[in-house]
């Protein structure tokens, strides 16, 4: 079992994390702490594996967190889940050793595939490696291209064509609400749709929290999405 500790000064975004590693088997969550103080003291633990770590502390950086914790060589992993998107922080993440960095809003998809990605790193670190498992984890092969003759059962040609193309035409973020208006299509279908375009990763979903009721989730194509297009 991988031990997940949160670093995550937002309760509600602390508690997204927690449920997100619940869905994830071989994880679990060990806590959740809210400060650079905390964070240090709770990386010093020695039941904690991997830290999910926010970059903006309160009025803190949680990258001082990161520094700390290489300073003291504590045998730690770190993901960084942030809406940090500057440059600056990306290297710095990069040089301290992270394992992945996650810009917020994501998908449970991608927080998915960083978990299972750490998994197998650190399934490999238990024995012996040939370089073609190396290679399939440090250098994935780019996804094909989408045929639409290999469409599955219940997905169509015509009405992958149809919400593309409305995508295609809004380049902001469209809810399912806006999508199902313009491409005139009921919820339940558009539903099973998105879901098969998240799949094959033609989307870019952003989400968006609330302090009551139910996240918004946006949509836009991703530029795999824009290649796929020229195929129907």
């Amino acid at each position: 079992m991988i031990r997940i500790a949160i670093i995550e000064d937002e309760p509600l975004i602390a508690k997204f994390h927690q449920k997100y590693i619940e869905k994830i088997d071989g994880f679990c969550c060990t806590g959740s702490v809210e400060t650079v103080e905390e964070g240090i003291e709770l990386a010093r633990q020695p039941d904690v594996d991997l830290i999910l770590l926010d970059v903006y502390l309160q009025e803190k950086n949680g990258l001082d967190v990161l520094k700390q914790i290489r300073s003291e060589e504590i045998n730690v992993d770190i993901i960084l889940i942030t809406s940090a998107n500057d440059q600056q922080s990306l290297q710095t993440g990069y040089r301290y050793g992270v394992v992945d960095y996650l810009l917020k809003p994501f998908t449970f998809e991608r927080f998915q595939e960083s978990l299972l990605r750490y998994k197998q790193t650190v399934k490999m670190t238990e024995g012996k490696v040939h370089q073609a498992e190396v290679d399939r984890l440090f250098h994935p092969r780019e996804q094909t291209v989408l045929k639409p003759d290999d469409l599955p059962k219940g997905i169509t040609k015509e009405t992958c064509r149809n919400i593309l193309t409305v995508m295609m035409e809004h380049e902001d973020w469209l809810s399912a609400a806006d999508l199902s208006a313009y491409a005139n299509i009921s919820h339940v279908s558009l539903r099973k749709y998105l879901r098969f375009f998240e799949e094959k990763r033609l989307l870019e979903k952003n989400v968006i929290y609330h302090s009551f009721g139910r996240p918004l989730q946006q949509y836009k194509l991703s530029q795999t999405g824009k290649n796929n297009f020229r195929q129907f």
